[in-house]
């Protein structure tokens, strides 16, 4: 009988995940623009539930809006998806799975 505590297993690279994959939503995509950090996890609760995330960070200053850009990316890291830089200080977060042309 196989010991089930073994790492000897044909799964031992497969990725892990705290979070179950969000089947991306595209049914729309979602424009917020934060005033300050604590308003950010807007950003993260659509997100995660996989719809795309337009963060627009126009009426904040460069000091204000950078601990936002920290935020996304490392949201966006950390759910393997990706972030865009599609004007300045307004970015397009894109969940895995989507894939945005142009």
């Amino acid at each position: 009988m196989a010991d089930p505590r073994s790492t000897n297993g044909a799964d031992d690279h497969a990725p892990l995940s705290a979070y179950p994959a969000a089947r991306p939503d595209m049914s729309s995509i979602r424009t917020l623009r934060p005033q300050d950090y604590n308003e950010v996890l807007y950003v993260g609760h659509f997100y995660r539930k996989g719809q795309p995330v337009v963060m627009d960070l126009t009426g904040l200053s460069d000091a204000d809006a950078k601990p936002l850009v920290d935020f996304a990316a490392g949201l966006v890291f950390g759910r393997q998806g990706d972030m865009d830089r599609i004007a300045h200080k307004v970015f397009l977060l894109v969940p895995p799975g989507v894939v945005i042309n142009g």
